[in-house]
């Protein structure tokens, strides 16, 4: 990890593109850090507010973060760089940098992304976890978000199988584990091959903004993603409707529509901000499937997409 990257993955009022192009044109962190804002300007081609603008604190804190990432045994790896995960850089706004623990390679095989509630009834934690497991028997990477309740049974689900890994999207600095309640969660899924990845520098703490934008990631990580629990105005429709704009497949575990789910109460305040319902997906065409098999089978039936190819 160069310090230069680690100090542009830090400007968060520049777009990934920007930042490639800012990187193409210097030739080191000292560069950027005498860089003026005429120039910076001009090499990004549009004018920058001068309050954002502190290049030598910049620099400054990309050091901090390459030598916080070596003492903790943290990596990163930039946009421009091959093992970037390929699925990931061809979304809008990818991340610039993506800080992980574990083994990135994990992200190079065939992946699904499983998402659902923090609050789960129990036949849709069986679903989870019973997707997970036969997902990873079948070699594929599960991807969720370390949160508590559909998340956690998914990871578990892939730890399960001696077969495939999962990943871990964090909504905060790779330094830490959120909740903390799954920190030893995160150790197994590191243990077992996997890796725990995140778009924050470590120190970065986390904030409620950040799950939205994780959960962006954790659509861009897969060409499909399972939704197996989803009161009204849940996160997991949030991240659904991220895989539709990425031009992903999205699928509803049938247990999402069970009788028990069904009395978990919706978020309101979402609900009134038009975020869509599980059975607005079900009506623009998303299929309802009953586990890993089935889903394979559905995409196996529209030939010639790169879902059908992937899971052959």
């Amino acid at each position: 990890m160069q310090e230069l990257d680690a100090a542009l993955s830090l400007a968060s009022y520049l777009t990934t593109r920007e930042k490639t192009v800012l990187r193409n044109r210097l030739d080191s962190l000292d560069t950027l850090s005498v860089l003026s804002i005429e120039e910076l300007s001009q090499i990004v081609g549009r004018p920058v507010t001068a309050n954002f603008w502190n290049p030598a604190v910049l620099a400054h804190d990309g050091i901090r973060v390459v030598h916080l990432c070596h003492k903790l045994g943290i990596e990163g790896v930039s946009y421009s760089e091959p093992k970037y995960p390929a699925l990931l850089r061809e979304t809008v706004n990818a991340p610039y940098m993506l800080y992980y623990r574990g083994n990135l390679n994990s992200l190079q095989e065939k992946t699904v992304s499983v998402v659902g509630s923090r609050r789960v009834c129990r036949e849709c934690a069986q679903a989870a976890f019973d997707f997970a497991r036969d997902a990873s028997y079948d070699g594929c990477t599960v991807v969720s978000g370390n949160a508590c309740g559909i998340d956690s049974f998914a990871h578990k689900g892939a730890l399960a199988s001696s077969k495939g890994a999962t990943v871990a999207v964090l909504p905060c600095g790779i330094d830490s584990i959120v909740p903390s309640a799954n920190t030893t969660l995160a150790r197994h899924i590191i243990e077992s091959g996997g890796a725990l990845v995140s778009e924050y520098a470590p120190g970065l703490p986390v904030e409620k903004w950040r799950f939205v934008q994780r959960n962006r990631i954790i659509a861009a990580l897969s060409p499909v993603t399972v939704v197996v629990e989803a009161p009204d105005g849940s996160g997991a429709l949030i991240t659904a409707d991220f895989a539709v704009d990425f031009n992903r497949d999205v699928v509803f575990h049938r247990s999402c529509f069970c009788e028990e789910s069904k009395k978990i109460p919706g978020r309101k305040k979402l609900r009134e901000k038009n975020v869509r319902t599980a059975l607005s997906f079900i009506e623009s065409g998303a299929p309802i499937i009953d586990g890993y098999a089935d889903m394979v089978s559905v995409l196996q039936s529209a030939p010639g997409t790169r879902q059908a190819e992937l899971f052959e």
